[in-house]
């Protein structure tokens, strides 16, 4: 038997293509995660397990889904992503027949539009699929990965990914993971941040993306992700500085107008 989990968030524009695309399982479990949209009406046409959550990191929400399946197989699809059909077929071959605690699954990535084949968007494994009883947990708060016990194989066909969509998207999910980034740096007491810093970050980070990684093999839809990975990693800099500092900014703010009006706005 096979669960499907999928964690949710505001998707009404993604959930139902992602929904048709595992209505073949045994079972469907959606977790929203405090969604405001239609979401969670679109999803109860496919499935009634539903469960709602309001947690900070995907480890936890992950590792609660796991909990309310009860397939012997758990297969892990996110929201922006589609199973294929050859995928679906190969799927229901190995949870059969495997001998793997677990699979990598490829995915083909759709980036402002375009397939794209080089640098981290190929063959971008992600661990998904598991058997129950040899997975333990999900770890990490912003790149959360598994821990299982046994062996990993790796899929011979694809998931396809339909990710950053517009710009929008993109600059709201990096300000939301930017959050929780900083603040595991701050715990883990990260050197003050200044100004030669924000400037050897952004510079390693550009290269990383768009040489190491390859980024700009991918015309120009590799050299835009690549500016906005950097930028991405930028933000939870500058979250950090602001949690290095000895005062609160809205408490500097609300200190600089409560000093003017006293002042009658004379400085």
């Amino acid at each position: 038997m096979l669960s499907v989990v999928i964690i949710t968030k505001n998707e009404e524009n993604r959930i139902k293509a992602c929904l048709e695309s595992v209505k073949w399982a045994d079972e469907i479990i959606v977790v929203d995660n405090g969604s405001g949209d239609n979401t969670l009406n679109i999803a109860r046409q496919y499935t009634e397990k539903i469960f709602e959550v309001n947690l900070q990191d995907f480890s936890s929400i992950r590792n609660l889904a796991i909990k309310k399946t009860s397939g012997d197989w758990v297969f892990f699809v996110d929201a922006d992503e589609r199973v294929l059909e050859p995928l679906k077929k190969e799927i229901e071959t190995v949870i059969t027949l495997s001998d793997y605690s677990a699979y990598a699954i490829s995915r083909k990535n759709i980036i402002f539009g375009q397939e794209v084949k080089h640098g981290p968007f190929w063959p971008d494994w992600v661990v998904r699929l598991f058997k129950k009883d040899n997975f333990e947990e999900w770890v990490g708060q912003v790149h959360e990965y598994p821990k299982f016990k046994g062996d990993l194989g790796y899929s011979k066909n694809s998931l396809l990914h339909l990710t950053h969509r517009n710009i929008d998207q993109i600059v709201l999910k990096s300000l939301e993971w930017s959050k929780i980034d900083a603040k595991l740096r701050f715990d883990l007491k990260h050197p003050k941040m200044s100004g030669w810093r924000f400037l050897r970050i952004f510079v390693t980070e550009i290269f990383n993306q768009s040489i190491l990684r390859k980024g700009f093999f991918n015309g120009t839809v590799g050299v835009m992700d690549s500016m906005l990975q950097a930028f991405s990693l930028y933000i939870t800099y500058v979250r950090l500085w602001q949690l290095q500092q000895s005062e609160d900014l809205n408490k500097v703010y609300d200190d600089l107008d409560k000093s003017l009006i006293e002042n009658q706005f004379q400085r």
